[in-house]
């Protein structure tokens, strides 16, 4: 394989793609607000499914949660 073809294989990656585009959508969302967005804004914005509230958030554990 040459590496014009490596490269080129490089760019088929459709998670890295769908990762990018994310990212990107949560840049220009970003940019155009005047605060820091929380972080169920981000889960919203990047369509992660539940929220802090209902503890199905990722990362939601009971280091996190004060009376646990």
């Amino acid at each position: 394989m040459t590496p014009a073809e490596e490269r080129s294989g490089d760019l088929l990656d459709v998670a890295l793609a769908d990762e990018i585009e994310l990212v990107s959508d949560l840049v220009v969302a970003a940019s155009s607000s005047p605060r820091h967005f929380t972080p169920e804004e981000v889960d919203e914005l990047l369509g992660v499914p539940g929220t802090a509230d209902d503890g199905s958030a990722p990362g939601n554990d009971a280091a996190a949660d004060p009376a646990g």
